[in-house]
Order: C-alpha cells, then sequence, then structure tokens
C-alpha cells in the first residue's frame, strides 16, 4: 500500500525518550509529520514546535521562557502535558493537558492557521482597496456580531444565548440543515457555533452536513470541544473544519466569555467584501456584486506574495458560463449570487469578462478548488437557474507570476461539472 505521509503537516517534537517514542507514535496517527528537534531549537523555523513540559530538556524550557519574554517567538507553539506544570507565557500558544488530547492537535493547529490566514487577507484586501483610492472606515467597535447556533434548542442554548444577548451579541438557532441554510441567505454572520457533545447524527446531522458536505460555505465555525473527551472519527472530521476551537476549562461563564471574544473579533477581522459604495472605484462589479477585474489584478500579487512566504498553496478557479448566459445579465447576476453564498470570505471572487468568473483560493490547493467548483455546480442546480458551466483549477507554482498564473487560469482546458463529479 502506498504511503502518502510525507504530505502530512510536519512539527517538531522537543522532548526525550521514553516519552518522545509515545508522543511521535500519537502525532503519526492524528495525521502529522513529526521530526525530532535538535538540542539548539530554532523558534523562529516556520512548523510548529511542540514542547513536552514533562521530558524536554530543561535547557530548552529555560530558552523557549526567555524568548516569550521578549516576545521572540514567531513560531506556534504547542505545549503538552501542562496540567499542574509551571508553563511559560508564550503568546498564541495551544496548551494541551493531557497525552490523549494529541489526537485532535492537527484540528487545532489547522484552525489556527485558518484564523492566522483570514487576518492576512483581510489585511492586504483592505491595502489593495486603498491603493486603488478607497477610503474604507475602521472596524466598528460598537458593531453587533451575529451569531448562528446549530443544534436544538437544549437547555445549553437557551443559557448561553440569554448570556450571549446580555453581551451585546445577537444570536439565531438553526434546529435543521434547511433552516441554518435559510438564515443564511438572508443574513451575513460573524461565525456559527456548534457544541461536539451535541452534534449527534440522531439529533440533526449538523456534524455530518459541516463535515462531508462543507454546508456553512466557508462561514467561520467555532466549536466548543469538550476537555478530556474521547473523538470519533466524525468529531474529528468537524473539528478540521473549525476557525476556532473553545475547550472550556471551568464552568458556563466560560464559554460564554470566549464566545464573545471570538464573535467579536472575527466580526471586526472579516476580509472586506464588495460594496456597492466602491462601484466607482472600480473595486465592486455591480452587475455581479463581486470584485471587479481591475481589483482582482491588483490583488492577486499580493496573494501570491503571502502564499511564498507562509509556504501555502494559493489556487485560482475560474468559472464559465455558456455562450447563452455569458450574454445574460440576470443569468450573470444570479451566477455571482450563487458563488459568493459559496465562497468563503477569504475567497476573492470577481467578474474578469462576461460570463467567465475568476476566484482565487488563499491556503487551498488544487483538490480544494475541484471541490468549490463541484459545490457551486450543485448549488447553481438547486437555485433555479442552472447554467451549463464548465470550470479549470490552476494551483500556483514557482514558476508563476501575476500575469501568468492569471492567463493559465483564464485559458483551457476547461472541465465540465457533470463529468468530473
Amino acid at each position: 500500500m502506498l504511503d502518502f505521509s510525507f504530505y502530512d503537516p510536519p512539527i517538531e517534537v522537543a522532548a526525550t525518550s521514553p516519552r518522545l517514542e509515545m508522543i511521535v507514535s500519537r502525532l503519526k496517527s492524528a495525521g502529522l509529520r513529526p521530526y525530532t528537534a535538535p538540542a539548539d531549537v530554532d523558534f523562529s523555523a516556520a512548523d510548529p514546535l511542540l514542547v513536552d513540559m514533562e521530558s524536554a530538556a530543561p535547557e530548552t524550557l529555560e530558552r523557549l521562557r526567555r524568548a516569550g519574554m521578549i516576545g521572540g517567538v514567531p513560531r506556534q507553539i504547542v505545549l503538552l502535558n501542562t496540567s499542574g506544570q509551571s508553563t511559560p507565557r508564550i503568546e498564541g500558544a495551544l496548551h494541551l493537558r493531557l497525552d490523549k488530547d494529541l489526537s485532535t492537535l492537527r484540528s487545532r493547529l489547522a484552525a489556527l492557521a485558518r484564523r492566522a490566514s483570514r487576518l492576512r487577507e483581510a489585511a492586504i484586501r483592505r491595502a489593495t482597496a486603498e491603493g486603488l483610492g478607497a477610503k474604507l472606515p475602521p472596524a466598528d467597535v460598537n458593531a453587533v456580531p451575529a451569531l448562528l447556533y446549530l443544534g436544538d434548542g437544549s437547555p445549553f442554548f437557551l443559557s448561553l444565548q440569554g448570556a450571549l444577548r446580555h453581551r451585546g451579541v445577537e444570536i439565531t438557532a438553526a434546529l435543521s440543515r434547511p433552516t441554518a441554510r435559510q438564515h443564511m441567505t438572508s443574513k451575513r454572520f460573524a461565525a456559527a457555533l456548534i457544541d461536539l457533545s451535541m452534534a449527534h447524527e440522531e439529533a440533526s446531522g449538523m456534524g455530518r452536513w459541516i463535515s462531508e458536505e462543507d454546508g456553512l460555505a466557508g462561514l467561520p465555525l467555532i466549536v466548543i470541544s469538550r476537555p478530556q473527551a474521547e473523538f470519533t472519527e466524525r468529531e474529528l472530521a468537524l473539528l478540521s473544519h473549525a476557525t476556532d476551537i473553545i475547550d472550556p476549562a471551568t464552568d458556563d461563564d466560560a464559554i460564554v466569555t470566549a464566545v464573545e471574544a471570538q464573535c467579536h473579533r472575527l466580526h471586526a477581522s472579516a476580509p472586506m467584501m464588495p460594496l456597492p459604495g466602491l462601484s466607482a472605484l472600480t473595486v465592486t462589479d455591480l452587475a455581479t456584486g463581486l470584485f471587479t477585474r481591475g481589483f482582482f489584478d491588483a490583488h492577486l500579487p499580493r496573494q501570491m506574495q503571502i502564499a511564498h512566504e507562509q509556504a501555502e498553496a494559493l489556487s485560482v478557479l475560474t468559472i464559465r458560463l455558456d455562450a447563452e448566459a455569458a450574454k445574460s445579465i440576470p443569468a450573470q447576476k444570479a451566477a455571482g449570487e450563487v458563488i459568493a453564498s459559496q465562497i468563503r470570505d477569504t475567497d476573492c471572487a470577481a467578474l474578469a469578462e462576461p460570463g467567465v468568473f475568476v476566484i482565487s483560493l488563499p491556503a487551498t490547493p488544487y483538490r480544494g478548488g475541484v471541490r468549490l467548483a463541484e459545490r457551486i455546480g450543485e448549488a447553481m442546480d438547486r437555485s433555479g437557474n442552472p447554467a451549463n458551466l464548465s470550470w479549470r483549477v490552476t494551483e500556483r507554482r514557482s514558476y508563476h507570476t501575476p500575469q501568468t498564473l492569471i492567463s493559465t487560469a483564464l485559458i483551457g482546458p476547461f472541465v465540465r461539472t457533470r463529468i468530473a463529479a
């Protein structure tokens, strides 16, 4: 059987035997690619660093403490076995209290990476708009974020609803998948929230919908993950879609505080979206409600630079409507609405030319672009305005320039959705 473990995300491990072998084995089982850290650990490397508080060398722990004091730890730090231990103060460090928590580490690292990618995209999108002459207001600190709760009306939800509304967060419950879709089409939410302990298949199938079908279409997902829990494959798949994972350590008040903070943070850091008021500044295309080709051309070089610095994937999805739909403004408008409903807020969608849409997908490999193309095709069929669309996914390579990446994305061959599905 072929071994594809070299595709797994790498992680450096600072530990000593016999715990080192146990940690490495568990990390491999969790879908990570661990390697042993040298005695002189480099705190500025790109890969995450896991430090075992129980067995790491005292010199490593002391250097980590000093680096944390001066803010010299740019890489992602994971501290293992922190229960009852004196841990260094490292900003942004991920704390795993028990060895069994290693099973969720890949999902938690992915959530942190999504959060960082979202912040970077928001910053460069704002810079692109300002470079085109747009004057954007600062984030409104008094804004009321909206939260979509996925699940039944349990006592937990009722207590959470009252506490969050008291703190200025508007919360809406979706008891089923159709209800969730209806809410999402009529309102923009800062995030969705699900309690992992209540995401049972016999309840509403929310876990299956999110983990298998990506039903949230890129809406940030906050998952409440109870400590010391044993996770099924379905729950681990759901965790992998999370933008933020809240691990309540004490009581419900801690959950409310964490959810409130995440909602305000996600609302304030949401990337700029196409707005009608920016149409005169070559930012928004009024016919489709997406970005213009000029904005896309100015923004893609920034995205490519970020992808190069972070060693991340970047793909461009091109969608072409048939000749008849390309001549119809209502058809293009309907297609733009469907595309906007299916992409993440970090994805940059634009009308390249009549009937042709381009979508840049940060931190997304080729296969992610293919899945998005298939979802968009299915959503167009459900919308009542089916279009005979074709698509092409181009993943950035080291030899690509912004011009060659765009030109490659706009030429064939294109794939029919019905053939590729």
